[in-house]
């Protein structure tokens, strides 16, 4: 519209040249008139020129989507930043484990059919409550070869892919958008359209391996890993089980997984001139990932690593009439059980399901809404409603909604804080430990355990929550920091995408730690010049002194 004016102010003037050569006229402006024309013209060039740079910044940019971790939390989250980018008039391609119905114009899915069915049906399905029983380490590695192994071969084999390897090899693309979370079995895609900038992204915190994508530094001496259950303050022995645990982490990641998932990659992408994968990765310009300093653990971290923890959370919308309803009806306020997307609640044996239902029972006053995916065969007492889905977001936000019992997985933990309700945790695996031993040294969640629950425990838990104010009282002052933003952590997100597509080839905010390497970043080789100077002086030193003293015994025997 401003480019239309600025081209009709143009050409009105030109005419009026051509009309009035020659001919000078006073104007009410206090100029002639050819004087004043002649400023209009200019000042029109000057509008094309801003048409132009404003065009630039808004105009919708071609972004290909690669989110293949199959894990409906990562889509939920990954989703909210796609949906922003398809409102703000991008063209997204959503290569996706997970996909949705009745989209915009603008949004075009395409289904990674065998991600899930691999994982899950296939001859090495994957049981994650077996996984929940591991030891750390074991669970360290089974991450790696029973999950993310598969998961690429799920990847490669789904037809979706091979629809996008057949798009023409000079098809452009502005930007990659890309869930690193388990790998890099996708970043194929990336050689194959030129390197458009990459950005990273994950739901999973600011997870161990981000250094090896972007540089940066990770301090195993203030940092616990993922799965453990410890503080930044850690003892002696927990920092070196920590590092322990980390250095495992790693080990496995870059001498066994990245080497198996290369070659994966090159068997499928056959590009000869194709990087290692993990180098794929550290064409990353910018890094997105879902932390907040009030929940999680302060770390360095480098400009280009952006937090926008909880930008899945959005304004409440009301509750359908039938749970508005069950919510009012209950004497003192309403309870929310959901154990997330990964475990599900109809995964749990019988006898567990017994005793969560006893343990409702025995807490009349509360009423409880549980998402549980399945028919659940056991007599319900009367203050319990059972959903396959529950409106998470909506019922948290909800006045009367007292307490939330929850895998503590990450999403769930920010949208708790966010709206201000304590937790009852009651984790399996990954994250979900640290995230709640995090709430519980804060004051504002209480921890059952899965292996060793009774009615009894988990009663006394919830009732404790629920009972105690000071536990409200402290996720009040957490959610007051949480929510204390300059703006919406989605707002931030979408605000950093459309910077990168603003400055493509920008370097500056650039760690130089993958450059430098492990020696030259930790001055390993200054530290050992630092030690065999002063040795190697030591040593010249005695060696000058024993044979001063030598030359003088013989002086005396002679």
């Amino acid at each position: 519209m401003c480019a239309l004016i600025a081209l009709v102010n143009l050409t009105t003037g030109k005419l009026w040249l051509n009309l009035h050569s020659g001919v000078s006229r006073p104007s009410r402006f206090g100029l002639n008139g050819h004087t004043f024309i002649e400023r209009k013209m200019r000042a029109s060039l000057v509008v094309l020129v801003l048409c132009a740079v404003v065009g630039y910044a808004v105009d919708g940019a071609n972004i290909l989507c690669l989110m293949g971790v199959a894990s409906p939390s990562h889509h939920i989250w990954n989703r909210a930043i796609m949906d922003a980018l398809a409102r703000e008039g991008h063209n997204l391609t959503i290569l996706s484990a997970d996909v949705e119905k009745n989209q915009p114009s603008n949004v075009h899915y395409v289904h990674l059919e065998e991600i899930y069915p691999t994982l899950y049906t296939g001859p090495e399905s994957l049981d994650l409550m077996e996984m929940a029983n591991e030891n750390l380490f074991s669970s360290v590695i089974s991450f790696y070869r029973d999950f993310v192994v598969n998961e690429c071969g799920g990847t490669l084999k789904s037809k979706g892919l091979r629809t996008v390897m057949d798009y023409p090899d000079d098809f452009r693309f502005d930007l990659v958008l890309h869930d690193f979370t388990c790998g890099p079995c996708l970043l194929g895609l990336l050689h194959k359209f030129k390197y458009p900038p990459l950005v990273s992204v994950t739901a999973f915190n600011n997870p161990p391996y981000s250094t090896e994508v972007i540089g940066g530094h990770k301090f195993y001496s203030y940092v616990p890993f993922y799965s453990l259950s410890y503080d930044s303050d850690m003892s002696f022995y927990q920092r070196v089980h920590n590092t322990l645990l980390s250095v495992t982490d790693m080990f496995y990641r870059n001498y066994v997984s990245n080497p198996r998932i290369d070659a994966m990659m090159r068997e499928y992408f056959a590009f000869k001139d194709m990087p290692y994968a993990p180098e794929l990765h550290q064409r990353t310009k910018l890094m997105l990932v879902n932390a907040h300093y009030s929940i999680d653990f302060p770390e360095s971290t480098p400009p280009n690593l952006v937090a926008v923890g909880g930008l899945q959370i959005r304004d409440p919308s009301p509750l359908p009439g039938d749970l508005e309803q069950f919510v009012n009806a209950s004497r003192k306020g309403v309870v929310l059980f959901s154990l997330g997307t990964n475990i599900r609640s109809d995964q749990l044996d019988a006898e567990r399901q017994k005793v969560i239902v006893e343990a409702f029972r025995q807490l009349p006053d509360y009423h409880f809404l549980w998402k549980f995916e399945s028919d659940l065969g056991i007599p319900l007492p009367k203050n319990v409603i059972v959903r396959p889905w529950m409106p998470q977001n909506d019922i948290l936000a909800h006045r009367r909604t007292k307490a939330f019992v929850t895998h503590a997985g990450l999403l769930s933990t920010h949208e708790a804080t966010w709206h201000g309700v304590p937790i009852v945790g009651i984790p399996f695996i990954a994250d979900q430990h640290r995230n709640l031993e995090r709430c519980i040294r804060l004051g504002v969640a209480k921890r059952v355990s899965f292996q060793t629950m009774t009615t009894g425990q988990l009663r006394d838990a919830i009732r404790d929550v629920l009972e105690d104010p000071q536990y409200r009282t402290n996720m009040a002052a957490r959610s007051v920091l949480f929510r204390d933003q300059p703006e919406k952590p989605l707002a931030r997100a979408v605000w950093w995408i459309e910077w990168l597509l603003r400055h493509p080839n920008t370097t500056q905010l650039e760690s130089p730690v993958l450059k430098l390497g492990f020696l030259r970043t930790y001055l390993v080789d200054v530290a050992l010049f630092l030690v065999t100077l002063p040795t190697l002086a030591l040593f010249l030193l005695s060696r000058l002194c024993r044979r001063t003293r030598m030359v003088h015994v013989d002086k005396k025997r002679n």
